[in-house]
């Protein structure tokens, strides 16, 4: 079954749009936040030079926000926000058109007649038009349902948009780890749609899927950062995880330690399902000489 690993693996990001400064600058007007969240940031320093590592998931609440003073005054000190890729780029028509397959070829093609039922039964249950959705290869089709929020729950109210919002405020200026065809490439290695029969079956209902996020977000605010390695259950789990999050973070973790012996401050924001784990970011820190704090308890 799709667990609550498989969600926050998964870099659902193409519903993630750069916001205005008016909106930045909105959020701020309220004194404090209803909701005390054990937000995971972190200073990493090595030979007196450091960054800021936060771990995001792509939903929330309204109730979440301002973020805390620790984090403000994070994002004061850097001049650099780091993301995973660059969202406005994914809109870019060259990206959008490997969301499609070519002609005189269907998602169908790759589906049997119950796979197909499946497909069309999920579809009706998160809102999504199953006609149109034989025209998106695996990999989109999955990230359309992925992205299905609830009506509490929402990628507008996720903490990697509103972190965004407020590195806009302050002229953070933007780097990017990932080409958005990377990102995509990787995803097309996970979904390809030789595994379409099984995917599809794996889709839970849409009333398991709002359980899934709401555990996920009761464990980020509640400080509990999951080590996915620990929940594979099986071959499609373990590959997912290696192309999704341990090729990646060896990526990463090498321009994380040029970013930091650069001597300028940056302030990195990436899923939180990529920071702990044998394979994951702070355990790369902790092994290599970092000092990492947390900043938050």
């Amino acid at each position: 079954m799709l667990n609550q690993s498989f969600i926050r693996k998964v870099p659902i990001f193409l519903c993630l749009l750069l916001t205005s400064c008016d909106a930045a600058a909105a959020s701020q007007t309220r004194n404090e936040a209803e909701i005390d969240v054990k937000w995971p940031i972190y200073r990493i320093e090595k030979n007196n030079h450091y960054m800021y590592l936060f771990g995001t998931i792509h939903i929330g609440k309204k109730e979440m926000y301002p973020f805390p003073n620790k984090i403000s005054q994070a994002l004061k000190e850097s001049k650099f926000l780091v993301t995973e890729t660059n969202a406005i780029d994914l809109m870019n028509s060259d990206f959008q058109d490997m969301c499609f397959f070519k002609k005189d070829e269907s998602l169908s093609d790759y589906l049997s007649t119950d796979a197909k039922e499946h497909l069309e039964k999920r579809a009706k249950e998160y809102g999504l038009d199953y006609p149109s959705l034989q025209q998106y290869r695996l990999w989109y089709v999955m990230s359309l349902f992925l992205d299905a929020g609830t009506d509490d729950l929402t990628a507008d109210y996720g903490v990697d948009q509103k972190i965004m919002e407020l590195a806009d405020f302050y002229r953070l200026i933007n780097k990017f780890l990932e080409t958005p065809q990377y990102q995509i490439e990787a995803m097309q290695k996970v979904y390809s749609e030789n595994e379409a029969e099984k995917v599809i079956k794996q889709i839970p209902s849409f009333k398991e899927s709002k359980k899934q996020l709401a555990q996920l977000y009761t464990d980020y605010i509640q400080g509990k950062l999951v080590d996915i390695e620990e929940q594979l259950a099986d071959e499609f789990d373990k590959k997912q995880n290696k192309i999704l999050v341990e090729d990646r973070n060896k990526v990463w973790v090498e321009k994380f330690a040029s970013f930091i012996e650069s001597g300028d401050i940056y302030f990195a924001a990436v899923g939180s399902g990529h920071l702990e784990g044998e394979n994951g970011i702070l355990s790369y820190f902790r092994e290599n000489g970092y000092e990492v704090q947390k900043l938050i308890n």
